[in-house]
């Protein structure tokens, strides 16, 4: 097993290729993403209806050592600022395969 941080983003659908682009920068191309994540934060609620992307979230999801999310936390942290959103990050154990 191995080591590793759990980074969970929630942002607006918008923001989502900015978020993508921050960890592709640094080589940090596996994620996840769920789109049309519903819920309530400092933008109200936000339940992914409407006639664009303007009221839809997505929830991002990816694994990086300490070193690797070091690289990119300000960036993502700069994103958030500007445009709200959520960042969670976990320590979690990689079961390897």
């Amino acid at each position: 097993m191995k080591p590793l941080k759990k980074v969970e983003i929630v942002v607006g659908a918008k923001e989502t290729k900015q978020v993508i682009e921050i960890l592709e920068a640094q080589n940090l191309a596996k994620y996840t993403i769920i789109k049309n994540a519903s819920g309530r934060g400092d933008s109200w609620e936000r339940d992914g209806f409407g006639l664009s992307d303007v009221f839809q979230n997505h929830y991002l999801l990816f694994a990086c050592t300490e070193e690797e999310f070091n690289k990119v936390k300000e960036d993502i942290r700069t994103l958030l600022k500007d445009t709200g959103g959520i960042c969670l990050i976990s320590d979690v154990m990689w079961l390897n395969h």
